[in-house]
């Protein structure tokens, strides 16, 4: 699962990013100004800025994080495309610098004293993680969500489900992949592989992330 996360990487760092694998990338709606703050503590509803194929060519932009009515901000991979409510929907990639994960047992599997512990989890290296996603147009918004999957080995401590995300080589046929056709549904519904897992690292956070309106660096630890 995946409801809270982290984004404090420039939409100029996100785009060069990107254009490793996908020469061409642009900027759309609000994110063309370059005055995107650093989030820290970003949940459903916020607008949040999203890859996808924009006119034929890569690009990044503004949408709402979640689907209406009820707000589904996470689809199971591997059940997303029978569901009535992302029927339609296109491919995009949420970008994120790490996410939050409330849990019980710390890494060894031991109790945390106080209850549930949130936990931030990020890349070691620093570099911005690219989750897969779907958004559509609802009312005349565009609408996203990020696709979760089963925990992979060595996850599984910190949630039973993990936001899904893709090495460099994968986001082109993500983004330009027939909706629905059986090569991507293996994609999405199948675990992030041992080398996404290993450049990961997990810490504790400040439970002070708990409380949405809370919006600053300290509160990812370290």
């Amino acid at each position: 699962m995946c409801g809270r996360y982290v984004l404090f990487s420039t939409t100029e760092t996100l785009v060069k990013g990107l254009e490793r694998e996908l020469p061409g990338v642009g900027i759309v709606g609000s994110y063309a100004s370059g005055n995107q703050r650093p989030n820290y503590n970003i949940a459903p509803t916020h607008v949040v800025p999203i890859a996808r194929m924009f006119h034929g060519q890569p690009a990044i932009g503004p949408a709402h994080w979640g689907y209406p009515p009820r707000t589904v901000f996470n689809a199971r991979g591997e059940t997303a495309f029978e569901k009535p409510t992302f029927r339609g929907s296109l491919t995009c990639l949420f970008p994120m610098d790490g996410w939050y994960e409330w849990t019980t047992t710390d890494p060894e599997g031991r109790a945390e004293p106080s209850g549930k512990q949130p936990y931030f989890t990020a890349r070691e290296d620093g570099e911005p993680l690219w989750m897969v996603g779907l958004c559509k147009v609802v009312d005349g918004r565009l609408h996203s969500t990020i696709i979760t999957t089963d925990a992979p080995p060595g996850m599984e401590w910190l949630h039973n489900r993990m936001p899904k995300a893709l090495t460099p080589d994968q986001w082109e046929f993500w983004l330009t992949a027939t909706v629905g056709s059986s090569e991507m549904r293996e994609l999405a519904a199948t675990p992030a592989g041992e080398g996404v897992v290993r450049a990961l690292s997990s810490r504790k956070a400040d439970r002070a992330v708990g409380n949405v309106s809370n919006n600053y660096a300290e509160l990812i630890g370290g």
